[in-house]
């Protein structure tokens, strides 16, 4: 029987077909995709490493490789663990490098090592690789490249050496600020490339003995993964190049063109072959070329050299050739085996190469995809190898105005990339009529680089976690807290009080995320504990749990407790008040003080800023904790400029913990830490009038944060360091 074609019924398959093939490609360059294909290919080719072992030296070129995306992702995955495993895989190595001296094979790890020192700060790191890195920069590299009398063990003779040995000693430079290292590389890469580069073709040959050869279709050999690594090379050296090294506008000129003549030779599929001009003698895409080429791209795009418009749709098809290549269990398949040339491939075939060109690819074009958006991306880094939790993120309202300007207050939200999902946000006034700044939290592990959006949208109903106000039915206290901690500072009532004064700040204890001040004033029981804690901490005339207060003989000269207050924010992630003493003397002269405290959401400390008026020349200041008993534990750390006490809380009959007190001065105070006047104190002395500024805080040893000293001295030594190193944030 003769079969009629239904036309109709094929021009809506081939309709569909289109359109879901467009939007499988659209939803591969989701940001939140991007990132869960990236961690599902990380996370197999770990568990592979662990199941089946390493086919390679741990210090091989192609682990080197490997070594480069992980780090790569580890940057944007807000997940140390990744980190942790190549700091593994170093003490392995014993942090050293392959067994021949000055072939870039053997120190592609350098790399990889010297950017995990930049985080951890760690000499060992490098210091076997800058051993090497120190004799490199001294030979004379004057031989020809001509492939013979092993070469490749003195020179970089082959293209592959492109990935390998530049960026290994670029990023030493980056590490320890000599430009030696940098200044080697790009003499080494130029005379590399006067000899195997292509100007006619923009392309790089494999090595010498490749200058003649030619494909079955007549054309030249070009290998895509060995011009892959070329690229990766390229971009990895513009990394960590100065915007006014000498070099680097004719780093960007290759770049530019080696863009263009790779962008020309994409294949419908979005990838890029093994052979380059004879795609067709090997009809299967490469991966491991693939990534590198859609790295580098996407690369150039990111840092301007490159024009979106020009180069999404090549991007965007190599994205989806590569997510398309990932086996169900995250394994990454059509990866070429180790070689010299082009070489056919499989679906089966993997190697750590491939997933480190995936991973690098995944890390840029998930910035290139952000970048794209409606709203002001923000980028947050934190330089240091500590893990900041609640971190407060400020971002200036005229950069979300200049962004968006039609924006208004009310609908301005906070977007997390990673999962697509609003993050609680709070706009701060100072007191003026005009936002200031819009901020919001997020926990950022150590050496992570975060992105944000800002943009109009439906802000959610946030619940506040700070909350404060005056306490009239109290003395005229005033009670603040957030999901962490509580305090309060006293009021003028309680001056009249003879029995019942105090001067410093106190510290109650709890151990619930909720807030807990109206409900303990209004139970009027807050010295016992009723099962989320209670006030257990003793102020009377000392600075109590961290203040400031003028001093001179020893001794404190307090002011009477504050006779009025002023809330400027309060919540939901941050709270702010001022509260204004009155004049008083201190030795013969009038004084007045306006202490402003801060506190945000998630954190055991205060921000605190008490502003001193004073017509004498002079003002000696002490800030600081009190000792109590002089009983507990001491700690007054030079180092990071901050003192602690650990001691027993209030209540001989019953035992009600410990309780750690602190207070952490930035170094712009320029005090002096001493232990006297039975307290642990940071001196100065005010010339004007002026201010004083410091983080107080404390902590309770039953609040589930920390059981011992430790922990606590632990939290304050890095909340000092963040003080000192604030996160980076950029717009």
């Amino acid at each position: 029987m003769k079969r009629t074609i239904n036309f109709f019924k094929l021009s809506a398959l081939l309709l569909f077909v289109s359109i879901y093939g467009a939007a499988s490609a659209q939803s591969n360059l989701q940001p939140d995709s991007i990132i869960h294909i990236m961690k599902k290919t990380a996370d197999w080719q770990w568990r592979d490493l662990a199941e089946n072992g390493w086919k390679t030296p741990k210090t091989d070129w192609t682990n080197g490789a490997m070594y480069a995306g992980m780090m790569a992702w580890g940057k944007i995955a807000n997940d140390p663990t990744y980190y942790h495993k190549l700091i593994e895989v170093g003490k392995d190595n014993k942090w050293g490098l392959g067994p021949e001296r000055f072939f870039a094979d053997d120190y592609c790890v350098g790399q990889t090592y010297s950017q995990l020192y930049e985080i951890y700060q760690n000499p060992k790191f490098i210091a076997k690789f800058k051993d090497r890195a120190d004799t490199i920069v001294t030979l004379p590299h004057t031989e020809s490249l001509l492939w013979v009398n092993e070469i490749y063990n003195r020179e970089w003779a082959w293209c592959d050496a492109l990935f390998m040995g530049p960026p290994a000693l670029g990023y030493l430079s980056e590490a320890t600020g000599d430009m030696k290292y940098l200044n080697t590389a790009s003499k080494l890469w130029w005379k590399s490339s006067e000899y195997l580069y292509d100007k006619d073709e923009h392309l790089f040959y494999r090595d010498s003995r490749y200058f003649d050869k030619k494909e079955k279709n007549g054309t030249k050999v070009f290998w895509s993964r060995g011009n892959g690594w070329v690229m990766g090379g390229l971009v990895r050296i513009l990394e960590v190049m100065p915007q006014n090294h000498p070099d680097r506008k004719r780093f960007e000129t290759q770049f530019k063109k080696m863009s263009r003549k790779i962008a020309s030779l994409q294949q419908p599929d979005g990838s890029w072959h093994a052979s380059l001009l004879d795609p067709a003698s090997f009809p299967v895409k490469e991966t491991s070329g693939t990534g590198f080429f859609a790295y580098a791209l996407a690369w150039g795009v990111n840092h301007g050299l490159l024009n979106y418009n020009d180069y999404k749709k090549v991007i965007a098809d190599s994205w989806t050739a590569l997510v398309t290549s990932v086996h169900p269990n995250g394994k990454l398949g059509y990866v070429q085996a180790q070689g010299r040339d082009p070489q056919n491939v499989t679906y089966d075939e993997t190697d750590v190469y491939g997933v480190g060109a995936f991973l690098l690819a995944g890390s840029e074009i998930y910035r290139m995809q952000l970048k794209q958006e409606n709203g002001l991306l923000v980028t947050v880094k934190n330089p240091l190898d500590i893990t900041r939790k609640a971190q407060t993120v400020e971002v200036s309202w005229d950069a979300i105005q200049k962004a968006n300007k039609k924006i208004k207050e009310k609908e301005v939200i906070v977007i997390d990339p990673m999962t697509g999902k609003q993050i609680p946000s709070q706009l701060i006034y100072n007191g003026q009529k005009k936002p200031q700044t819009l901020i919001f939290q997020a926990n950022i592990k150590e050496g992570t680089e975060l992105y944000f959006l800002v943009k109009a949208g439906e802000r959610q109903a946030y619940e506040s976690k700070v909350f404060g106000r005056q306490v009239p039915e109290r003395f005229d206290d005033f009670a603040w807290e957030n999901d962490k901690v509580v305090f309060r500072l006293y009021g003028a009532a309680l001056d009249k009080e003879p029995s019942g004064q105090a001067k410093g700040l106190d510290v109650w204890a709890k151990n619930t995320p909720k807030l807990v001040i109206n409900d303990w004033y209004k139970l009027n029981d807050y010295h016992t504990n009723h099962g989320e804690g209670m006030d257990n901490y003793s102020v009377g005339f000392t600075l109590g749990g961290g203040s400031s207060a003028p001093y001179a003989d020893g001794k404190m000269i307090f002011p009477g407790n504050y006779t009025s207050y002023k809330i400027i924010e309060n919540g939901p992630v941050r709270l702010v008040f001022d509260l204004i003493y009155d004049a008083w003397d201190v030795n013969g002269q009038q004084v007045t003080e306006t202490k402003r405290v801060t506190l945000d959401a998630g954190s055991n400390m205060n921000y605190v800023t008490d502003t001193y008026n004073f017509k004498g020349t002079s003002l000696p200041l002490a800030i600081g904790v009190t000792k109590h008993n002089n009983d507990g534990s001491i700690k007054i750390d030079h180092m990071h400029n901050y003192v602690s006490y650990w001691d027993k809380a209030d209540n001989k009959k019953v035992d009600n913990g410990m309780i750690g007190v602190a207070v952490v001065f930035p170094a712009s105070e320029n005090v002096k830490l001493s232990d006297e006047a039975n307290h642990l104190l940071g001196l100065k002395t005010l010339n004007n009038s002026g201010s004083v500024s410091y983080y107080q805080g404390s902590a309770w040893n039953r609040s589930g944060d920390f059981a011992h000293e430790m922990d606590w001295l632990y939290y304050v030594e890095n909340f000092a360091k963040a003080v000192a190193s604030p996160v980076q944030v950029a717009y």
